[in-house]
């Protein structure tokens, strides 16, 4: 049985570790890395591999809206469609930065009124906004734009101007998302929240456009995960999905026969978007004694014949042979950035 362990935020990039690995041991992470055999990855960011990794053909974007909303239970059928998400945006220093629903709490009794008035002020357009979930929307168009846009995770804690929508209706939907802007700044809701002390909503991003299409590889047997796209891709996959487990332990405890398991372990992910360094720190900390350190240990016994290791561009594979190769010996771990 082979485990594959996504982890975005693992690695970060060299120039802006400032410290952050200073001190931290990990030392069944070190010990996977350094016994594993390492390689590049086509694609570094989470929805670029699972996306490829599945077998979904790109189109302008990564067709994740039309995955995700089949997964939120609505049928896509032929229109195109793209997720809306609602931000919050803050003028800081001279910038517009853009925060999404991990720091701000939001009802679904809330999001529907926040689509009534998107869908009031623009159904002339034929333009629909859904939200089947209070933290993802939706945006139905019935032809497909020349517009390429960028993930949601690409954005959070950042300028947005740097992440503008592109292609020839670019300039287009930069007006849309500014006219929504102006409208979700003005609704009275967005005064309770803050008077509740809640960020208001006053925004949408767009991003994650395309039909819904077929997917052309099957790469695992059962997925474990608590994020959407994951569990968007299995199912559209016919693949057995379950939520993530707290530890290794007790995934080994009913993981099943089937011999290829990816595991998606993004809780470090928003600390690294948000610049919490202490919030990483202590995420590493608890993956090593969570994850880390039991599978290492199976792994040695041969509860587990291999483990694969994808972060951030990198993946290290390794094999119970290659777990005793005591010579490799243990790297710190910010040698493994890039």
């Amino acid at each position: 049985m082979r485990c594959h362990l996504l982890i975005p935020a693992l690695l970060k990039p060299a120039a802006s570790t400032n410290g952050l690995y200073e001190n931290l041991s990990a030392p069944a992470l070190r010990t996977l890395l350094a016994r594993a055999t390492p390689a590049r990855e086509s694609e570094v960011d989470m929805e670029s591999w699972l996306c490829h990794a599945f077998g979904a053909e790109k189109q302008q974007d990564w067709p994740v809206a039309a995955l995700a909303l089949a997964a939120d239970g609505i049928n896509p059928g032929a229109a195109y469609w793209l997720r809306a998400d609602p931000v919050n945006l803050q003028v800081d220093r001279g910038q517009l930065l853009l925060m999404d629903s991990r720091v701000f709490p939001i009802a679904q009794d809330e999001a529907d009124q926040f689509i009534r008035v998107l869908n009031s002020q623009f159904a002339d357009r034929g333009y629909v906004f859904q939200a089947p979930h209070p933290q993802r929307w939706y945006l139905r168009l019935d032809k497909a734009p020349n517009l390429q846009t960028s993930p949601l995770d690409r954005v959070v804690g950042k300028n947005v101007d740097d992440f503008l929508a592109m292609g020839a209706d670019g300039l287009h939907w930069q007006g849309v998302c500014n006219e929504a802007q102006m409208l979700l700044h003005e609704h009275p809701l967005n005064q309770v929240r803050e008077a509740r002390g809640e960020l208001p909503i006053n925004g949408v991003w767009l991003w994650g456009g395309g039909h819904l299409a077929m997917l052309s590889r099957k790469p695992f047997t059962q997925v474990w995960a608590d994020g959407h796209l994951p569990r968007s891709l299995a199912l559209a996959s016919a693949i057995p999905w379950a939520s993530l487990p707290p530890n290794a332990e007790k995934w080994l405890k009913q993981m099943p026969v089937q011999d290829e398991h990816l595991i998606v372990l993004d809780q470090l992910q928003g600390a690294v978007l948000y610049h919490d360094p202490g919030r990483w720190r202590s995420g590493v900390k608890e993956l090593e004694t969570s994850w880390f350190a039991p599978l290492l240990a199976a792994l040695k016994r041969g509860r587990v014949a291999a483990i694969i290791i994808v972060a951030d561009g990198s993946s290290f594979s390794i094999t119970r042979k290659d777990s005793w190769k005591w010579w490799r010996r243990s790297r710190p771990l910010a040698e493994y950035t890039h």
